[in-house]
């Protein structure tokens, strides 16, 4: 694995970067975007949004013929017009290989890094959410009935849905990171919630993880939410290893990787295979760490020691560049891997 460097280095250094490739390449954008009410030089217009993206896959994500945002009922994040956007990032690293030839590279690499049993990909799918009703995260896991795909629920950034060689099905979830300091706090802990939901009276409940084993789960605020994370995650969790935590890590840095591993393990229902994932930049130093405080040894191992099923992956985007370098048979893929490597890996 290469260097780590500090996040404050890393993320500056991405930024600055990022400024470099739209000067360099887009410079008819003379504007800077705006988000979260300030506007930077690291994020495009919203109306220049779609040359965030890689130009050959622009199109299908964007345009009125293939649209592939509006035909799956989805919205994408609202910060796709920031250079620095893990989504826009990861539908550019994995969407350009949803064919043919593209799937049988993925079920390669995927089957080598994952140790999956992975025969072939049936689809790639960008804010996975499954075509059942039954099976919508509203109802899984009780989530709010007015979340949508890519908004206000569950749904990971990437799912590679396969079959192995037995025939069987099965699916991988991946979350997607970029320069993202911790994979989130929960929203239970809040004690102000815009959402409309009872706020959290008393969350120094969050702070006392063997006080949550003790109450057998009723101590988590998501609880009076009706939520089913630990309904269904109960059993498998490592309890000596959360109880020695000096909080629950929820609370501060990983609530999306909770409410994946859920959604992995409600899918089991339906899949043979299950797996969940994360796939980031191996030089981000504080997602790596980002559990420190709450006595998590570092990531990704801390996470696989609280929860063994369904089985947790790290992937990294350099591994999977580093892969596509090597397999680019007919230089077939010259454009992705020249458009990736200038916009996310400088030398």
């Amino acid at each position: 694995m290469r260097k780590i460097l500090p996040m404050a280095s890393f993320k500056s250094k991405m930024v600055t970067h990022q400024i470099l490739w739209k000067n360099n390449h887009l410079p008819h954008i003379a504007k800077h975007g705006w988000q979260n009410g300030k506007q930077y030089s690291h994020i495009l217009p919203k109306v220049n949004q779609e040359e965030n993206f890689f130009k050959p896959i622009q199109k299908e994500l964007f345009y009125p013929n293939y649209r592939y945002l509006k035909q799956k009922r989805f919205k994408p994040h609202s910060g796709v017009h920031n250079l620095l956007s893990s989504w826009a990032l990861c539908a550019k690293m994995y969407w350009p290989f949803n064919n043919p030839e593209g799937k049988i590279l993925l079920a390669r690499y995927f089957k080598t890094q994952a140790n999956l049993e992975i025969e072939t990909i049936q689809s790639v799918e960008l804010e996975y959410e499954d075509k059942s009703l039954a099976l919508k995260p509203a109802i899984l896991l009780c989530e709010d009935n007015n979340g949508t795909r890519g908004s206000g629920q569950t749904s990971p950034d990437l799912a590679i849905l396969f079959k192995t060689k037995k025939g069987e099905d099965g699916i991988l979830l991946i979350e997607c990171k970029f320069t993202e300091h911790s994979f989130y706090s929960c929203s239970g802990y809040k004690k102000q919630n815009p959402s409309g939901r009872v706020p959290n009276p008393d969350n120094k409940r969050c702070l006392d993880a063997k006080g949550i084993l003790v109450s057998d789960y009723a101590n988590c605020h998501l609880i009076s939410w009706e939520r089913k994370y630990w309904d269904l995650l109960g059993r498998d969790l490592d309890k000596v290893k959360f109880s020695s935590l000096s909080r629950c890590p929820m609370s501060s840095c990983c609530y999306q990787l909770f409410r994946q591993q859920t959604l992995a393990k409600r899918l089991q229902k339906k899949y043979s295979i299950v797996a969940s994932c994360v796939a980031m930049n191996e030089r981000n130093s504080t997602l790596i760490y980002s559990g420190n405080r709450t006595g998590l040894i570092p990531f990704p191992r801390g996470w696989q020691e609280l929860f063994q099923i369904p089985p947790f992956y790290l992937l990294t985007h350099q591994a999977w560049f580093e892969y596509m370098k090597a397999h680019n048979h007919r230089e077939r893929w010259d454009e992705w891997i020249e458009f990736v490597g200038e916009r996310y890996f400088p030398s």
